[in-house]
């Protein structure tokens, strides 16, 4: 019974771990991890389909995640521009 409970907590740690992960480059870390602990395996999901805080790029008008400094489409420096939720 304590094996289970031991693998339980391993498993819930590691969705937490992997939330953080998944949402920091979205700007969503502390929220995502607390995805992660209260929601587990839901909580991953949730972070891993949520769009995040994106900055529109002023040059080929598509989005990008505000951590970025430099756009992922045309690879134009996209430093100092306006958010967009």
């Amino acid at each position: 019974m304590e094996l289970i409970n031991i693998v339980w907590m391993i498993f819930w740690l590691a969705c937490v771990v992997a939330s953080t992960i998944i949402g920091s480059p979205k700007e969503m870390g502390i929220s995502s991890f607390f995805y992660g602990l209260i929601l587990g395996p839901l909580g991953v999901v949730l972070v891993f389909i949520s769009k995040g805080k994106k900055v529109t790029c002023p040059f080929c008008k598509k989005l990008n995640y505000i951590t970025y400094k430099v756009c992922i489409h045309c690879d134009k420096q996209i430093n100092g521009i306006k958010k967009t939720e």
